[in-house]
Parts: structure tokens; C-alpha cells; sequence
């Protein structure tokens, strides 16, 4: 007689299955977003360290020449930014070596049909420089389908009121601006230097707002009534040269508070405009000062205070 031995069986039920893949799932849940908090956190972290290292390079180029670098050269063509005077003091002595201050940064017209040619600065100016781009920030610092490389960070002209103008600008990087630490009268610690926002996304526009900027023509006032898409067209290449000094590269002012829902705004010359704090970290913008401390700022910093801390010499009290 034949003995059948009855074996235990191994796999499992279809019930104990879904058990499992419910389980499994709910982990994921949970896991998910502290995963991105902690990437967020790294994020903003290593944003913050670009900044501080763009502060002690300020400061080093101050110690080397009394004052701080002007946020648009002077006289045209020259107009560089303050990024490009920086180089040597952030580490960037070869790329510096590339650049050619006595010809444009770049290639650009001046109406009515005057051309300047940026060849020779060319291959400086497609030089990706990480220290200058936000991790943060999905472009990689290059704006889609251009061959220049941009930056994430851009120097404060100052509060951004009547139009913004880069003449006679009352932050400390305008246009021929050569201001000291003594001239900083507010005091350093309460004064911006440079903040963030996103590189532009390329293409037709306007996409998203957070990335695009309405230019409107002419060299007249940026205000309510010609900030009006009817009124202009999009660029979308902000912050696409890193190596140019204006509004639409590398310099931005306190007109809005940051991360404003609206779009920036600027006319065809660049050199006024609404021009916000924007960044990709939740709840606000990292701030270099111009005592080389870095700090993040909410959205919902009132705009008294956000004005007040973009002057040199405004006499405004700061209050948080």
C-alpha cells in the first residue's frame, strides 16, 4: 500500500497577497514625503552655501579694491555683470582668463541698429559655473535651447520703486555703482546683496509665470497700466546669461515681495523693471547680506520690511 505524504504548503493566499502589497503601500506613503523634506532641506542647504560663498567673494573683492563690483558696466559695451568681476574670487581664475572686459559680455543691439559682437567673450560666457546655480532650480542653469549659461542668484539694484531705474539706484549694485562698506548707512546686516530666482523655461511663453518676464518696448516706465500683456511680449530667457548686467540676466530689485503670484516686468533696455526674489524652496527665498550672512526670508515678510532691507542709506527701521 502506497503512503501519501501531504505536504505544507509554501506560497500565499491571494488575501495575504494584498495584505502585503496594502502594507507595503501604506509604508510608501509615509516614507515618500519625509524622502523629499530631507532632498528639499539638501536643497535649500546647498543653495545657502552658494550664496555664502558668493558673499566672501564680494567681501574679498572689496578687500582687493575698496568697493563692491557695479551691477552694470560702464560705458556700453562693457556691460558686465557683477558675476563676471567675481570670477577670480570664486575660484574661477580660468574662466576668468577667458574674459575680455575691453568687449562685450555678449552680443546685443542698442536701437536703433547699433550692433556690438560679444564673440570673443563667447566661450566664457557658455561656462557653466555650479557655485552660481540653485540645486533647486530644474534648469541646470541654461535656459532650453540656448547654448549661454545662466545663474540662479542675482544682485539687489535696490527697492525696485519708480520703475526700478539702474541709474542712481538706491541698493548697491546699479549701473557704475562702486559702493563701499562705509557707504552702506543702513548697515550691512540689514542691506541685500544678492537673492535667487529660477532660470527662465525658453519657448513662446508665457508658461509659468514664476519663470517668464513681460517686456514691454521702448525704455519707458514699468507701472500697473504698461505691465499688461496687451502692452508687451514674453521673455523667456531670464537669467540666461550670467555674464550680463540687467534686469533680465542678473540683477533683480525689491519692487514685489518674493515669490509674487504675478509675473516680472521690464522694458526692451533692461535697465528698469519689476524684477522679484523667486526660488523653488517652499515658503520664501534665501537672502545673501551684505555682511555675508544668509538667512531665508517667508513670502509673507511684510512689504515695508522687504523695501527696507533693499536700501543702502534709506533710514528705514527693520522689523520682523
Amino acid at each position: 500500500m502506497i503512503k501519501r505524504v501531504r505536504r505544507s504548503r509554501c506560497g500565499f493566499t491571494l488575501i495575504e497577497l494584498l495584505v502585503v502589497i496594502a502594507i507595503i503601500a501604506v509604508l510608501v506613503g509615509l516614507l515618500l514625503p519625509a524622502v523629499q523634506k530631507v532632498r528639499a532641506a539638501a536643497g535649500r542647504a546647498s543653495c545657502q552655501n552658494n550664496l555664502k560663498q558668493i558673499g566672501i567673494a564680494l567681501h574679498n573683492y572689496h578687500g582687493s579694491l575698496g568697493r563692491f563690483p557695479p551691477g552694470r558696466g560702464t560705458p556700453t559695451p562693457a556691460i558686465f555683470s557683477p558675476h563676471a568681476r567675481l570670477l577670480p574670487f570664486l575660484e574661477q581664475e580660468s574662466l576668468r582668463g577667458l574674459v575680455d572686459f575691453a568687449s562685450p559680455p555678449a552680443t546685443f543691439t542698442v536701437p536703433p541698429a547699433t550692433v556690438y559682437d560679444g564673440s570673443r567673450n563667447y566661450p566664457a560666457a557658455i561656462t557653466l559655473i555650479p557655485t552660481l546655480v540653485c540645486p533647486a532650480d530644474s534648469s541646470g542653469g541654461r535656459v532650453p535651447g540656448s547654448s549661454f549659461s545662466g545663474t540662479s542668484y542675482a544682485a539687489c539694484t535696490g527697492s525696485g520703486t519708480n520703475s526700478g531705474p539702474l541709474t542712481n539706484a538706491d541698493g548697491v549694485f546699479f549701473l557704475g555703482s562702486s559702493v563701499r562698506l562705509e557707504d552702506v548707512l543702513d548697515g550691512t546686516s540689514n542691506t541685500a546683496a544678492f537673492s535667487e530666482r529660477m532660470v527662465g523655461e525658453g519657448g513662446s511663453g508665457p508658461g509659468d509665470s514664476r519663470r517668464v518676464m513681460l517686456e514691454i518696448p521702448g525704455s519707458g516706465d514699468t507701472t500697473a497700466t504698461t505691465c499688461q500683456p496687451s502692452m508687451g511680449s514674453w521673455n523667456t530667457e531670464r537669467g540666461g546669461k550670467w555674464i550680463v548686467g540687467n534686469y533680465g540676466n542678473t540683477l533683480y530689485n525689491h519692487a514685489d515681495v518674493p515669490n509674487p503670484a504675478k509675473w516680472d516686468c521690464l522694458n526692451a533696455t533692461q535697465q528698469r523693471g519689476r524684477l522679484a526674489a523667486r526660488s523653488l524652496h517652499v515658503g520664501g527665498v534665501t537672502v545673501l547680506s551684505c555682511d555675508g550672512a544668509v538667512r531665508f526670508i517667508r513670502d509673507d515678510i511684510p512689504s515695508a520690511t522687504w523695501h527696507a532691507l533693499a536700501t543702502r542709506a534709506g533710514g528705514e527701521p527693520i522689523t520682523e
